[in-house]
């Protein structure tokens, strides 16, 4: 314990913030083991409550790790953001991010009443539905800065520096507390029966696991990845909560085209939800697509002219996006198959109402 207190004044009178709060867990968890959780419960709260994550922050990015071969840096360090873009996720997902973020929020209780768990997390499903903006939620809502693993830098040509960079990631933010946040998972964590590199692979795996098992319990992992059947089982088995995030569906739609019409256009969202049909367009598209799609509307309106968005804009960046030809034709017979009336088409697109008939008449 004498140890522990010497270096966190020493931290103090150096200004090194991350030796203080590295070693003020050290003390606490000593403590805890010795019985004084009234003390140890108070120097974790101190730690949380006080605002260090600037100062921590900037240090740990003074001693970011580096891959010795490129000499870049392997990780980037991002504050907890208070403007944290708005996330809409189904009730599962939600209630078991939800669920996450409380075992986080109270460890320390936990670990009073003798849980000891690790704080890991996998979030697995197809590009676009959100993974990489839970990761930036849930530091939002922990106040723990995401610590983002930058994989060109981290997947090295040189044998067996793959696994040393593993290894340099997880030293560095045992010094602070943080969140780790692997993403493209796979790339890093496939199964070792892929016979290509076996013995690279082997290392990086062996590496990997035997950092999440060492890893202290103020730290936090959070993975991702959209081909979790590649993954290792002995490193899926590490993790505590494994979350699918899906596409959109149903009230989730709803609220994501809401959210990326944004304030005042009450109309088109009205316009789109209650007309027979018109939401199907979207169905299938992931949260990333849709607000691509919303921002190409805006962008086309506010160069026409518009201060709202156009459903004439909206539909037909939403065809862009289709495979096969581009042509007006093609167009009209893109809304008929998602169910919309000539009436609806004349309506939404401006095309004379004899070319939709003449056209769909006979479709």
């Amino acid at each position: 314990m004498n140890t522990e207190i010497l270096r966190i004044i020493e931290g103090g009178l150096a200004n090194d913030k991350r030796k203080v709060v590295s070693y003020s867990n050290k003390l606490a968890d000593r403590l805890l083991k010795e019985g004084d959780t009234k003390l140890a419960i108070c120097i974790r709260k101190k730690i949380e409550e006080t605002n260090l994550h600037s100062g921590v922050v900037a240090d740990a990015l003074r001693n970011a790790p580096l891959d010795l071969d490129s000499r870049l840096q392997i990780v980037e360090v991002i504050p907890p953001a208070g403007n944290v873009n708005k996330i809409v996720l189904d009730s599962l997902t939600q209630s078991q991010i939800d669920e996450f973020v409380n075992i986080v929020q109270n460890s320390s209780r936990l670990e009073v009443q003798g849980i000891d768990i690790p704080k890991t997390l996998i979030l697995y499903g197809q590009p676009g539905c959100g993974k990489t903006s839970i990761a930036h939620y849930i530091s939002y809502l922990t106040g723990l800065p995401l610590v983002l693993a930058r994989l060109d830098s981290l997947v090295s040509s040189l044998l067996g520096s793959t696994a040393k960079n593993i290894r340099k990631i997880f030293d560095y933010v045992k010094d602070f507390p943080s969140i780790l946040f692997l993403d493209e998972f796979d790339a890093i964590a496939k199964a070792r029966d892929d016979q290509k590199e076996i013995g690279e692979l082997k290392r990086v795996i062996n590496s990997l696991l035997q950092n999440m098992d060492t890893m202290p319990r103020h730290c936090v992992l959070i993975a991702a990845t959209n081909h979790p059947e590649l993954l290792d089982r002995a490193v899926w088995r590490r993790f505590l909560q494994k979350v699918e995030v899906g596409m959109p569906k149903e009230n989730a739609l709803e609220d994501l085209i809401r959210l990326f019409c944004g304030e005042g256009q009450d109309k088109i969202v009205n316009q789109i939800l209650n007309t027979k049909g018109l939401i199907t367009v979207f169905e299938g598209m992931s949260p990333s697509d849709l607000k691509n799609l919303f921002d190409r509307a805006k962008v086309k309106g506010i160069l026409s002219g518009q201060k709202d968005i156009s459903i004439s804009h909206l539909l037909f960046s939403v065809f862009e996006l289709q495979d096969g030809e581009r042509t007006e034709d093609e167009y009209i017979l893109y809304l008929k198959s998602k169910g919309l009336s000539q009436r609806t088409i004349n309506e939404l697109t401006g095309i004379s109402l004899r070319k939709i008939k003449g056209l769909t008449v006979n479709k």
